[in-house]
């Protein structure tokens, strides 16, 4: 692993730890500050984006293949081919298209509302979870993965881990 100062440590840390939790096989980014601080994720962010306005049933699934994409196989998540393999992996019906709506304003527009939302609930990290109250209708928020827990026990979910037995 390569000096990213005290931040970037952290996160790359934070990263393998969070997969090591999930599961999820992990293999270190080759140049960790390159890939996540300087290259980004812009355009996979615009296909997410496109996916939660299109296809929100594949929304989850789609978030799932781009972190794989980066920290389980460490490919350029900016490359229009990946981004259209993620859509695929996830059960878009037609990644091409989810790809072009990406590069459109409605994709655009929708990730600026959702770093609208996320700056205005005062998110200060990842994950950053915002509910619903099914009781009081107030929105939580939650940041954290050890606050998942009690994510589900204020919207009355049963949580049973990040690994629970298949039954």
């Amino acid at each position: 692993t390569q000096s990213t100062g005290s931040s970037g440590i952290n996160a790359e840390y934070g990263v393998q730890r969070a997969g090591e939790m999930m599961g999820l096989p992990y293999k270190p980014v080759a140049n960790f500050a390159q890939t996540v601080f300087i290259r980004g994720s812009l355009p996979t962010l615009k296909a997410l984006a496109a996916c939660q306005v299109h296809h929100p049933e594949c929304l989850e699934e789609m978030t799932r293949q781009a972190w794989l994409g980066l920290y389980s196989r460490d490919i350029d998540i900016t490359d229009s081919d990946n981004v259209r393999s993620f859509a695929a992996a996830a059960g878009v019906p037609d990644p091409e298209g989810l790809f072009e709506l990406s590069r459109g304003d409605e994709a655009r527009q929708q990730l600026i509302d959702n770093t609208t939302e996320a700056l205005d609930s005062k998110c200060f990290g990842a994950p950053w979870y915002t509910v619903e109250h099914p009781v009081t209708g107030r929105r939580e928020k939650f940041f954290g993965h050890d606050r998942v827990e009690m994510l589900g026990w204020v919207i009355g979910k049963e949580y049973k881990g990040h690994n629970p037995p298949q039954e």
